[in-house]
């Protein structure tokens, strides 16, 4: 296995989505994350969900106190929150505009 394959498995995801269940604003969220990720050509970015009913601890971990948010974490560990359905298209792109793929 080589160094880069080895990164690639344990990186930090560079989105993360924090939602409770199935909720309108829940359901908005992860389509409009989807849409602007794919209109951007960056689908592949490293992402993942974090359903808040399911896990509310992670509320105290990441320092989340709505739903939706969605929390972007910088290569450098650096991290910055978008809180709501992210229907604000503008506002979202200028969010995701340097996000940097998954290397693969």
């Amino acid at each position: 296995m080589n160094a880069k394959h080895a990164r690639s498995e344990t990186a930090v995801p560079a989105l993360t989505l924090f939602v409770t269940g199935d909720a309108p604003r829940s359901r908005r969220a992860r389509a409009n994350l989807a849409d602007a990720l794919k209109a951007m050509g960056q689908e592949s970015v490293t992402r993942r969900e974090v359903d808040l009913l399911a896990h509310p601890e992670q509320t105290v971990t990441y320092s989340v106190f709505a739903t939706p948010a969605l929390l972007r974490t910088s290569p450098t560990g650096e991290m910055s929150v978008l809180y709501g359905d992210l229907s604000e298209q503008d506002k979202l792109r200028h969010f995701l505009a340097d996000i940097e793929p998954a290397s693969g």
